[in-house]
C-alpha cells in the first residue's frame, strides 16, 4: 500500500484500535520516511492534508522509538501549522523536535529545528523574543559551522526587523546573510534573500534597484515550481508599484499573489494582500471597495489574532471613514491603531497614525490640529529615512500655512522636491497647484501661473500610470481642481495667448480617455492588448448570457407566465438582476486587472489637438464653441478659422442646472400621455417654449454674435452636456432655424472625426446613400412602427443588408457592422444613469451593452440609434461621458445621429425618412437632420417630438 493510502487509511479509522491497527502495519512495513516525504510535499498545496499527515508520521515515529525519527516528524508537523497559522502550536512542535534532536545528541539538528520558532514569534507579534532567538540561533549554527542556516537565522531576524518597520536593521541582516550564500551557489536561498532585500529597497525608495532583485526571485521560484514564494514576490511588487503610483499595475500584482495565496489555503496572507488592495483602492477613490477590502482584512486579523496587522488595516479603515464623513468613527479607528502600536514600542506606525490623524483632521474642518498632527509625523518619519511619507506630511502644514496667507513656499518647495525623488507625482501636483493658489491670492498671477502649469503637468504624469479606465475616472475625481485654477487665473490675465492656452487646458481636462479610445479606434496594434484569460472568458460569457435574460425580462411585453415558461426567470426580478451586474462588472474589472500583468504600463492619454489644428479644420462660415464650468459659472470659448474668443460668466452652473430640471419635467408631461397632450396642447407648448427661451438666453444670447455664418460645433461641458441647443427659442425663431448645429463631447473627438473619413469618399450624403449600410429594426410595443421605418429607408439604400424582428440579432450585428458605411438600428433602448456602461440596445436575442463596443472595430461614417435616449450620457469627473455614444465613438463611428428624449414612435419616423432622404438628395448629415426637423415642426410642433435627435461628431 502507497504512503498516501496508507496515511489517509489511518486518519478515517473509526476509533483508536482500527488507527493503532494501520499505524503497525505502516511500521512493519517501513513506510515513516514515505509518509514523511508525503507530509512535506503537501505543505505547499494542502497543508490541512500535510498537519493529518504528520500526526500519523509522528505517531508512526513514538512507535520505533527512534529520536530523530520523532524529531523529524516534529518539525513538519510544525511546518504544516505554521502553514495553518496555527502559530502558538507550531511553536510547542518545534521545541519538540529540538528536544527530540538533543536526546538523539546532535544539538545541531536541534538549532535548525527551532529556527522555524522566530518566524511563528513574529506573526504572534513576540516580536522582541523573536529577534533575541534568531541572534541565539545564528551564534549556535554559527560555532557547528553551519553557515547556510545561520543565513536563515539571520534571513528570519530581518523579517522581524521589517514588520518592526526597522528597516536599517532588516537590510543589515539580509546583507550579512547574502554575504554567507553567495560562495555557495544556492540559487532558491540567494533569491529568497533577495526579495527580502528588495522588501527594505522598497520602503527606502530604491525603486529601481528593488525591481531588479524582484524579477530576479521571481525567475527563479517560477523555474522551480515555488508558487508561494512567487505570490510572495507578487505581493511586494504590488506594494512598489503602489507607491510608484501605478494603481493598476499595483491591483495586478496584488491579484495574482491573493489568488496563489487563497489556492493554497493561506488565509492570513490572503488578508494581508486584502489591506493593500485596500490602500490602492482608497487612493483611486473607490471607497466602498477599499471599505470592503480593510474590513475583510481585519476579520481575518481579528481571528487569528494579530494586532499589529489589525491596526495597519484600521489606519486605511480609518481615512475612508473619513472619506464618508464619518469622522468620530474614523478618529476611534486610529485611536484604536495607535494604543495597538504604542503597546508593541513602534514609533514608526505611530507616526504613519499621525499622518493619517493630521489627514483626517484636515478633511473634518480643523486645520491647526492637523498641522500639529502632521508635524509630529513628519518629525517621525524623516528620522527613519521615509522621505516620500513626511513630504506627505509636510504638505499638510504647508498647506495649512499656505491657506491662512502665511509664507510656507520654502516648506512646499521642500515638499516638491522630495516628491519628485520619491516618484509621487500626485503630491507633486497637489504642492504646486497650493502654491499657485497663494501666489494668486496675493496677486502675483506670473508666479501662480507657473505653479499651476506644472501642477498640471505633474497631475498628467500620474494619470499615465492609472491604465485601467474605471480606475482613471475615480483617481481624478479631487484633482481636476488643478485645471480649472488655471484656466481661471489664464482668462484673468486675458491675453489673446492665454484665451488660445486656456481653450487647451480645458481640452486637456476633458474626455481624454474618449479622445484615446477614438484616436486609436483603428489601430489593431492598439486594441489587440493582452489575449483574455480562457477560464475569465468563459465565466463572463454565461453571466453576459443571464444578464441578457434579466434584461429581456425587465422589458418583457408578452406576459410573466410565457417568459417564466420560455426563459425560466420571474419577471422583474430587480434584486437579482443587481447582483449579476455586480458580479459582471466585478469580474470584467477583474478581466482588466489581470490583464495589466503587473509590470510597469503607461496610459496614453488623447493627444490634445492644438487651436490652431482646430482652427483650419473649420468651414470660413463655421465656428467652434466649446463651454466650461469653474467656480459656479459657465463660460464660453468660440474658435473660428480667424480668431478665438471667449466670453466669461455667460451663465451661472445653479441656473443651467434649474434650467435642465425645469426641461426634463416639461418633457416627461408629454411623454405617453397622448389624451393629456391632446387636450392641453397649447398649454404644454407655450410651457416648454418658455423654458426653451431661458435656454437662449443664458447659453447663446451672450455669444451669438461671434458667429461668422450658420454652422456651430457645441462642445459641451458638465450641465450642459444633453440640453438641445438646436431648439433653444429666441422669440418665435428656434436656434435650427437659423444654424446648422452638431455636437462633439470634445474638440479633439470632433477633429478625429473629421479626419477619418472613408478612403477618399466624400461627405455628401448621396454618397453615403449609395455605399454598404446595414438597417436593423426591432418591433416592441411603444416602437411598433420601426419596421415601416426600416422598410421605407432601404428604399433609399441599395446596398443595404436589412434585418426585421427575429433576424435581428446580435450575430448579425457583430458580422455586418464591421464592413458597413451607414448603421441604422431600431431597437429599444435602455440608458442605465446608475451605471451607463451597462446602457444597451436590445436585438431579438439579447442586448448590445456599451461596454461591448470598446471591442467592436467600426468603419461608419453614421450610426443612427433611433431608440429612446440613445444619446444620454452620465458624466463623470474630467468630463467624460459614459454611454451608448461614447460606446460608438470607441468602436470608431464617425458621427452619431441619437436622441436626446424618447421621441414618439411617428415622430421619429417622420424625422428618420426625412433624414434620409435628405442624406439621398446630397445634404450633408447635420443639415439633413436639421432640414427634416424644421419640416416635421409642421406636423409635430411639440419639441418633444422633432427636437429630440441630434447629430454628435463630424458633420
Amino acid at each position: 500500500m502507497s504512503a498516501a493510502a496508507l496515511w489517509r487509511e489511518a486518519i478515517a479509522a473509526p476509533g483508536p484500535v482500527e488507527r493503532s491497527g494501520v499505524i503497525e502495519r505502516a511500521c512493519k512495513a517501513g513506510s515513516f520516511d514515505d509518509i514523511l516525504a508525503e507530509a512535506r510535499r503537501l505543505i505547499s498545496s494542502a497543508a490541512a492534508e500535510a498537519y493529518d499527515c504528520a500526526r500519523v508520521a509522528e505517531e508512526i515515529a513514538q512507535r520505533l522509538g527512534d529520536p530523530l525519527q520523532k524529531s523529524a516528524a516534529a518539525r513538519v508537523k510544525g511546518q504544516a501549522l505554521r502553514a495553518l497559522s496555527r502559530h502558538a502550536d507550531a511553536i510547542e512542535a518545534f521545541e519538540a523536535a529540538a528536544r527530540y534532536a538533543r536526546e538523539s545528541g546532535d544539538p545541531l539538528l536541534a538549532a535548525r529545528s527551532r529556527l522555524g520558532i522566530v518566524d511563528s514569534l513574529g506573526w504572534l507579534e513576540r516580536f522582541s523574543e523573536a529577534i533575541e532567538l534568531a541572534r541565539e540561533l545564528e551564534e549556535e549554527l554559527r560555532a557547528h559551522g553551519d553557515l547556510s542556516e545561520a543565513a536563515k537565522a539571520l534571513c528570519n531576524a530581518g523579517n522581524i526587523h521589517h514588520r518592526r518597520d526597522e528597516y536599517a536593521e532588516a537590510l543589515d541582516c539580509y546583507t550579512r546573510a547574502l554575504e554567507i550564500l553567495t560562495p555557495t551557489g544556492n540559487a532558491d536561498a540567494i533569491a529568497r534573500v533577495q526579495a527580502n532585500r528588495a522588501n527594505i529597497l522598497t520602503h527606502l525608495n530604491r525603486v529601481n534597484e528593488a525591481m531588479e532583485l524582484y524579477e530576479g526571485a521571481r525567475g527563479t521560484f517560477d523555474e522551480r515550481g515555488d508558487a508561494l514564494s512567487a505570490a510572495v514576490v507578487d505581493l511586494n511588487v504590488g506594494f512598489l508599484r503602489y507607491i510608484s503610483g501605478e494603481h493598476s499595475a499595483s491591483l495586478a500584482a496584488f491579484a495574482r499573489s491573493r489568488r496563489a495565496f487563497e489556492s493554497h489555503g493561506r488565509k492570513v496572507e490572503a488578508a494581508k494582500v486584502d489591506g493593500d488592495m485596500g490602500d490602492v483602492y482608497r487612493a483611486l477613490n473607490l471607497l466602498p471597495e477599499a471599505l470592503e477590502c480593510y474590513d475583510r482584512a481585519i476579520d481575518t486579523f481579528r481571528e487569528v489574532p494579530l494586532e499589529y496587522e489589525t491596526a495597519r488595516a484600521e489606519i486605511g479603515r480609518a481615512v475612508v471613514l473619513a472619506g464618508f464623513g464619518n469622522w468620530d468613527e474614523a478618529m476611534a479607528a486610529l485611536a484604536r491603531a495607535d494604543a495597538a502600536f504604542a503597546a508593541q514600542q513602534n514609533r514608526l506606525q505611530r507616526a504613519h497614525v499621525a499622518l493619517i490623524r493630521a489627514h483626517v483632521l484636515r478633511s473634518a474642518g480643523k486645520p491647526a490640529a492637523a498641522s500639529r498632527a502632521a508635524s509630529s509625523a513628519a518629525r517621525a518619519l524623516k528620522r527613519a529615512g521615509l522621505l516620500g511619507w513626511a513630504a506627505e506630511a509636510m504638505f499638510i502644514q504647508a498647506d495649512v500655512e499656505l491657506e491662512r496667507g502665511r509664507d510656507a513656499v520654502e516648506l512646499m518647495t521642500t515638499v516638491i522636491e522630495a516628491a519628485r525623488e520619491n516618484l509621487r507625482s500626485s503630491l507633486e501636483s497637489r504642492a504646486h497647484h497650493s502654491l499657485g493658489r497663494y501666489y494668486q491670492s496675493r496677486g502675483e498671477l506670473d508666479q501662480a501661473l507657473d505653479e499651476f502649469r506644472a501642477g498640471v503637468n505633474c497631475l498628467e504624469q500620474a494619470r499615465t500610470l492609472v491604465t485601467i479606465e474605471e480606475f482613471h475616472v475615480a483617481f481624478l475625481k479631487d484633482k481636476v481642481a488643478v485645471y480649472e485654477d488655471l484656466v481661471a487665473a489664464l482668462l484673468t490675465r486675458g491675453f489673446r495667448a492665454d484665451i488660445v492656452e486656456a481653450l487647451d487646458c480645458v481640452e486637456r481636462s476633458k474626455s481624454r480617455l474618449l479622445l484615446e479610445r477614438v484616436q486609436s479606434a483603428h489601430d489593431a496594434g492598439v486594441r489587440a492588448g493582452i489575449t483574455p484569460d480562457p477560464e475569465l472568458t468563459e465565466r463572463l460569457a454565461r453571466l453576459r448570457s443571464e444578464l441578457c435574460l434579466h434584461y429581456h425580462s425587465m422589458h418583457v411585453f408578452d406576459g410573466a407566465e410565457q417568459l417564466q415558461r420560455r426563459v425560466g426567470i420571474t419577471l422583474g426580478n430587480t434584486q437579482r438582476l443587481r447582483e449579476l451586474e455586480s458580479e459582471y462588472r466585478n469580474l470584467l474589472r477583474e478581466a482588466q486587472i489581470r490583464q495589466t500583468g503587473g509590470g510597469h504600463h503607461v496610459r496614453m492619454l488623447g493627444e490634445v489637438v492644438p487651436v490652431s489644428e482646430l482652427q483650419a479644420a473649420l468651414r470660413p462660415d463655421e465656428a467652434l464653441v466649446e463651454y466650461t464650468a469653474f467656480f459656479g459659472q459657465i463660460c464660453a470659448f468660440v474658435v473660428t478659422r480667424r480668431d478665438v474668443l471667449v466670453r466669461l460668466n455667460i451663465a451661472q452652473i445653479s441656473d443651467v442646472d434649474y434650467l435642465a430640471r425645469r426641461l426634463r419635467y416639461h418633457l416627461q408631461r408629454v411623454e405617453g400621455q397622448t389624451g393629456y397632450v391632446a387636450r392641453h396642447q397649447d398649454e404644454l407648448h407655450a410651457a416648454i417654449r418658455g423654458v426653451l427661451a431661458d435656454l437662449y438666453r443664458l447659453l447663446l444670447a451672450p455669444i451669438e454674435g461671434l458667429f461668422p455664418g450658420d454652422k456651430l460645433v457645441i462642445v459641451p461641458h458638465g450641465v450642459v452636456h444633453g440640453l438641445p441647443l438646436h431648439a433653444a427659442i429666441d422669440g418665435d425663431e428656434y436656434a435650427t432655424d437659423r444654424w446648422e448645429i452638431v455636437y462633439s463631447p470634445g474638440a479633439g473627438v470632433w477633429y478625429e472625426g473629421l479626419q477619418r473619413r472613408s478612403g477618399d469618399q466624400s461627405d455628401g450624403g448621396d454618397d453615403l446613400t449609395k455605399s454598404p449600410a446595414l438597417l436593423m429594426a426591432v418591433p416592441t410595443p411603444g416602437i411598433e412602427l420601426v419596421s415601416e421605418e426600416v422598410d421605407r429607408l432601404a428604399e433609399l439604400f441599395p446596398n443595404a443588408v436589412v434585418f426585421r424582428d427575429k433576424e435581428a440579432t446580435l450575430g448579425a450585428f457583430h458580422e455586418h457592422a464591421p464592413g458597413s458605411r451607414v448603421i441604422h438600428l431600431a431597437t429599444h433602448a435602455l440608458f442605465r444613469a446608475d451605471n451607463p456602461l451597462f446602457s444597451g440596445l436590445s436585438f431579438s436575442d439579447g442586448w448590445l451593452l456599451a461596454h461591448d463596443l470598446y471591442d467592436v472595430m467600426l468603419s461608419c461614417d453614421l450610426a443612427t440609434l433611433s431608440a429612446c435616449r440613445t444619446g444620454a450620457a452620465l458624466v463623470e469627473p474630467g468630463d467624460e461621458l459614459f454611454g451608448l455614444i461614447r460606446g460608438f465613438l470607441s468602436a470608431g463611428a464617425r458621427s452619431l445621429a441619437v436622441s436626446m428624449w424618447p421621441a414618439a414612435d411617428a415622430a421619429t419616423v417622420a424625422v428618420m425618412v426625412r433624414f434620409y432622404s435628405n442624406l439621398a438628395a446630397g445634404m450633408g448629415r447635420a443639415s439633413a437632420m436639421r432640414k427634416a426637423q424644421i419640416a416635421c415642426r409642421m406636423e409635430f410642433p411639440h419639441p418633444y417630438h422633432w427636437a429630440a435627435f441630434s447629430i454628435v461628431g463630424a458633420r
